[in-house]
């Protein structure tokens, strides 16, 4: 199947597909919420988008209150990935960049409240969901998503830089930084949130478990970076894989688009083999590991499904091939 000249073929995936029941209520929910802070203009194609179909993929078995918590901080998350692609001069001045983090962090480390007259709609926003997650997290958990969004952000100055530079980054330092950039590491963590699998930090950085979070995250941006393509190539970005591909390996664009195919379905397979030999602990230890496991392969498979059936988000009709 092509857009114009350009075909992707179907992603091997092996997890089978599920989807809470809530997602028609979570999709209300978080429509409800984004009209309250004012965001839903300013996030790209909100409607067509269907957010809560892809959360409520990646979750299957959450709970309703939760479910719609984690949906509204990912769309907003989506809201932030929009504001820091954008090519208009001032969403790219590093200073308004610098001044948005910053707040952000003065939010999550320092529990400033803004409200949309002091702050704006992404600061309120963030000040809610924040507030929320507090409510229903440990001191512990909260401290860690700090520490995620302090890893985005860092990888998204990253990103500005190479931007404003023109530069085009190495393969290396594009799949180090390309997982952050996508809050691939935040979606795992909020497992925790949703699901509620609580696991100690000894076992969640088991060799084995920390190698199946990082490929999870490697194969939803490997998979988004395929699905946008179009998009970015019309856009003119280059902070995709295929393109950081195509740059360094002096590839043409159908073989940058199967070296990352190849790539994806290599670390599918690895992560396939690493889920169906999990460590073992002891007996309870050990369903709340497969529990884990189970969520990160459900965002793995989620992500797809969600980009293919659910969402216009990427424009994939006729330039995919189904997983």
């Amino acid at each position: 199947m092509y857009y114009s000249s350009i075909s992707i073929p179907a992603l091997y995936c092996p997890f089978n597909s599920q989807i809470s029941p809530y997602a028609s209520a979570v999709e209300s929910h978080t429509s409800q919420w984004v009209e309250k802070f004012r965001i839903r203009d300013d996030i790209r194609g909100y409607t067509e988008s269907r957010f809560a179909y892809m959360t409520s993929r990646f979750y299957p078995t959450a709970e309703y209150s939760r479910l719609c918590l984690a949906n509204d901080l990912l769309v907003l998350l989506f809201l932030l990935d929009d504001v820091f692609d954008n090519k208009d001069e001032e969403a790219q001045n590093p200073d308004n960049l610098k001044k948005l983090l910053y707040s952000c962090l003065e939010i999550l480390k320092n529990g400033r409240t803004y409200t949309l007259q002091s702050g704006g709609n992404i600061l309120a926003a963030l000040s809610d969901v924040w507030k929320r997650m507090k409510e229903c997290t440990s001191l512990e958990y909260q401290q860690t998503f700090v520490q995620d969004m302090l890893k985005l952000f860092s990888a998204v100055d990253w990103q500005n830089k190479n931007v404003n530079a023109s530069r085009i980054p190495s393969v290396a330092d594009y799949i180090e930084s390309r997982p952050l950039i996508g809050g691939a590491h935040i979606a795992a963590t909020l497992i925790e949130l949703t699901e509620q699998v609580h696991l100690p930090a000894n076992i969640i950085n088991h060799k084995k478990l920390a190698t199946l979070t990082m490929l999870c995250g490697h194969l939803g941006c490997w998979a988004n970076d395929l699905y946008s393509l179009a998009k970015e190539i019309e856009h003119g970005d280059t902070h995709n894989l295929v393109l950081v591909m195509r740059e360094e390996k002096k590839l043409d664009i159908e073989n940058a688009i199967n070296e990352t195919v190849r790539l994806h379905n290599q670390e599918m397979i690895q992560f396939e083999r690493i889920f169906h030999s999990l460590p073992s602990f002891n007996d309870e230890m050990d369903e709340e590991v497969y529990k884990y496991a189970f969520c990160l392969a459900m965002i793995v498979r989620g992500n797809i499904d969600w980009s293919l059936q659910d969402t216009s988000r990427y424009n994939t009709a006729g330039l995919v091939g189904q997983a």
